[in-house]
């Protein structure tokens, strides 16, 4: 079995990302804050392997791969780290945390809201800093208290943070995830629903 042992960067990150969610947690989904607590602490497990080794886990595992994965194959550390979750923490990884951990990366058409609480914290955490992640983690903090719709609120922040990654992936010349698209159109239905 491949090793999941992360470097220290990725270990802070990997709590910036808990400390985050359990933030967001208490404003959104009070009683789930170890549930995200958890889903926070095993979303990057997978995620210093190789793109060669996410393809042969893949593989090994019969976990599909798309065109985009192919062409990626970094992002695929989110399916491989909700599959090896699965099998290594079954104890605390149940289906909720798990798919939030497959859709942490790309996001997906039909996020709820615990999807998204993950999605959001491991794009704002404080160990992220490029100007993009600054600015939505800061507005996201000082507009909470006065957004009159909370929920709203996060969908749009979620969605603000998709954007970026596809600017992101543009300026890298970098192929798009179909389902980072169809986040942003899922989010943009429950946005306009408002």
């Amino acid at each position: 079995m491949l090793s999941c042992a992360i470097g220290e960067r990725r270990f802070s990150h990997t709590l910036g990302v808990e400390e985050t969610i359990a933030d967001l947690g208490r404003m959104y989904l009070p009683d789930d804050i170890l549930r995200l607590r958890a889903a926070a602490l095993l979303h990057d497990v997978t995620k210093e392997w190789s793109g060669d080794e996410q393809l042969s886990y893949c593989e090994t595992n019969r976990i599909s791969v798309s065109e985009a994965e192919l062409s990626a194959p970094r992002i695929l550390h989110a399916k491989t780290g909700a599959f090896y979750a699965a099998e290594a923490y079954a104890a605390f990884a149940d289906e909720t945390i798990l798919t939030a951990i497959r859709r942490h990366t790309t996001g997906s058409e039909g996020m709820t809201v615990f999807d998204e609480l993950l999605y959001l914290a491991d794009y704002i955490e404080p160990t992220r800093s490029y100007p993009e992640c600054r600015q939505l983690r800061r507005s996201f903090y000082e507009g909470y208290e006065s957004a009159e719709d909370k929920l709203c609120f996060l969908h749009t922040a979620v969605r603000e943070a998709l954007y970026a990654t596809l600017e992101e992936i543009g300026r890298r010349g970098g192929s798009v995830c179909p389902d980072t698209l169809y986040a942003i159109d899922y989010l943009s239905g429950l946005i306009s629903a408002k």
